[in-house]
């Protein structure tokens, strides 16, 4: 699995990749992009099957709920769970 983001600066450091993909590593053909941005207009979710055939999301998370957060992670490993399909 590959975990990307795109988030404003200042929360940067909350949304941490590494440790969704290390939840994830079972998972073959599937890509995630964590969307966090204080931008009323970038609201859009998505998910599409690439050329390659795997399986991508763009998953928003809501900027005030990471900004106000001491730990994110376990809320983004559920997230992606449910996206996935998969038991909490």
């Amino acid at each position: 699995m590959e975990v990307v983001k795109i988030v404003e600066e200042a929360i940067s450091d909350k949304i941490d990749t590494q440790y969704v993909a290390a939840q994830f590593s079972h998972v073959q053909n599937v890509g995630i992009v964590f969307l966090c941005t204080q931008d009323e207009n970038d609201q859009e979710e998505d998910e599409w099957i690439d050329e390659d055939g795997s399986h991508n999301f763009i998953i928003r998370v809501p900027y005030d709920l990471v900004k106000r957060s001491d730990d994110v992670r376990a809320i983004l490993v559920a997230i992606v769970k449910e996206k996935l399909g998969e038991a909490a």
